[in-house]
């Protein structure tokens, strides 16, 4: 009992002098949390141009702001309390009747800041790249430009006119019907393009026309901020159409007007001694900088792109063209180009309803390939010399998705001098059976390639440069479908350079397997399956015979 009265004395002793204790020296500071703050999603998809509403989750321990003054766009709320549960902040975006835009909304907490960005589409129809500031087809009118007259002839009544049978905008003072030159001036002028909001920008159109007699000072292209002084914009002469065939003119940075609403002017001018044709056509002030591209070697071993091929790099130039569509980009061929032939000896690609769905009409844009530039590239523009057509080794049905694919499936580098029997029959039937599977499927992969080695006919391009005459074209397919029983199958055609019987859709004739065609061609195909499925497996699909597959119904 004494222990107990003991112990009991020594606690109240202890708490006494612990309660002497903290009343001399000051409480501690409570323990602060360290400031967190996430916001998703980081960068939303972009919004169509009817609008649309946008809810972002943020967590935020800490009070919190947003900020960013944009017009076209409400926030709400713009300011929260700390708190340990989510809380959705809900973003409006009106409906856009112009050209593409962004907003970069900032959030801020206790010293930690985070960009959410939010982009959302132009109002311009489906053939306007992603990134269009202003776009004019000028297929269908003069849509948004007007026209102002300085000096138009009695005798014509007018100089700039849409073009129906051209699908552009064309200016003229020569008359027709008395073949006489007349004096004039006149101004195609755009309405006001807003570049208030951009970092840069840069302006790009077509045109086409000829008959001049200096045409860097007949046809000239000038820009003005909203109520100043016109300003010239100097196209170079090179790129200026030496034919009737729409060649691209400038790539000119807007970067000096940024900050401002400007108006672009196409001014016609002639005299009595020469009265040339201006046309114009896709004329469109695109957000960010122009950049020349920068010609990459491509490994395939290091891209693991399924569609590739090996190739011999010092043969061959060895390249790839890629797409913005919609958030994201996309590969869209690979080819291995022959200089001395002016043609590539294989084209790659993948193929899908990604690709395949329409969005667009094929654009018929034949040029040279800007990858290569004029002098390396071949210029199928107004068709070959002799009885061939400008045959697609991609086809443009393949890539009708957005108007950039499309106009790529045009270039040089994808265009070979092709009997138009051939074009339109066998080749024709063949391509439409592989669109047919692909489209059955998760994923095709395709390489399209013809024969030169032996070749000994040439024709000549648009440009007069010599162009070989393949002696046989030909393609190799490996499919993919998911799930299925054989996820893998393979087939390959070839077929000489020859004119078949009319609507010959006889594919079995010209079909073997990819081993068969590796043996003809001298190439390695599809050298990145066994990387995916084993040495053994991949073998096996290329031995397989697209004639007994069930897959080809050939």
């Amino acid at each position: 009992m004494k222990l107990m009265k003991w112990i009991t004395s020594a606690i109240l002793a202890v708490a006494a002098v612990s309660m002497a204790i903290s009343c001399d020296e000051p409480a501690p500071d409570p323990v602060k949390k360290d400031p967190q703050m996430k916001v998703t999603p980081a960068e939303p998809y972009a919004i169509p141009a009817a609008g649309g509403e946008i809810t972002l989750s943020l967590m935020s321990n800490v009070d919190w702001t947003v900020s960013g003054a944009y017009d076209w766009l409400t926030v709400d709320p713009a300011s929260g309390a700390a708190s340990n549960y989510k809380q959705e902040v809900k973003v409006t975006v009106q409906k856009n009747n112009a050209g593409a835009r962004e907003a970069v909304l900032t959030f801020a907490a206790d010293g930690l800041t985070q960009d959410v960005k939010i982009s959302q589409s132009h109002a311009f129809d489906s053939s306007a790249p992603a990134n269009a500031l202003f776009y004019e087809a000028l297929e269908k009118s003069a849509g948004s430009f007007t026209v102002q007259d300085v000096k138009v002839p009695e005798q014509l009544g007018f100089v700039w006119e849409h073009s129906s049978d051209y699908k552009c905008m064309k200016a003229t003072a020569y008359e027709n019907s008395t073949a006489k030159n007349h004096e004039s001036e006149s101004w195609l002028i755009s309405p006001d393009i807003d570049l208030t909001a951009v970092a840069d920008a840069y302006l790009t159109f077509e045109h086409a026309g000829g008959y001049f007699g200096t045409a860097s000072e007949e046809a000239t292209v000038w820009i003005s901020k909203a109520g100043g002084e016109w300003e010239p914009l100097i196209i170079e002469k090179g790129d200026y159409p030496t034919s009737w065939t729409f060649v691209e003119a400038g790539n000119w940075s807007l970067k000096d007007y940024v900050g401002n609403k400007v108006k672009l002017g196409f001014r016609y001018s002639s005299t009595t001694k020469k009265a040339g044709t201006w046309e114009i056509r896709n004329v469109a002030v695109l957000s960010g900088s122009y950049e020349e591209v920068i010609v990459p070697e491509i490994d395939p071993t290091k891209t693991q792109w399924m569609e590739l091929p090996a190739t011999d790099n010092d043969a061959y130039g060895y390249y790839s063209h890629s797409f913005p569509m919609k958030d994201k980009v996309y590969r869209n061929y690979s080819f291995a180009w022959s200089q001395n032939d002016l043609v590539s000896v294989w084209v790659a690609y993948p193929l899908n309803k990604t690709y395949t769905d329409k969005v667009v009409d094929r654009t018929d844009a034949f040029k040279y390939d800007p990858l290569l530039g004029k002098d390396k590239s071949s210029n199928p523009g107004s068709g070959y010399a002799g009885d061939y057509a400008r045959g697609h080794q991609l086809p443009s049905a393949d890539r009708l998705c957005c108007r950039e694919a499309n106009e790529q499936t045009f270039y040089g580098t994808n265009i070979a001098p092709q009997l138009n029997e051939h074009n339109e029959g066998i080749w024709a039937n063949l391509e439409d059976k592989i669109r047919s599977v692909a489209n059955a499927s998760d994923t095709t992969y395709v390489v399209t390639g013809c024969t030169v080695a032996d070749a000994t006919e040439f024709s000549t391009d648009t440009d007069g440069k010599k162009i070989t005459i393949p002696t046989a074209f030909f393609k190799a397919v490996l499919v993919y479908k998911k799930g299925a029983e054989q996820e893998w199958t393979s087939a390959g055609f070839f077929t000489e350079h020859k004119n078949y019987a009319p609507n010959n859709s006889d594919l079995k004739a010209v079909s073997m397997t990819i081993d068969e065609l590796e043996e003809m061609t001298g190439l390695d195909f599809f050298v990145n399956l066994a990387g995916k499925i084993g040495a053994d497996e991949a073998a096996a699909v290329e031995k397989q015979n697209p004639a007994e597959s069930s897959v080809w119904g050939l």
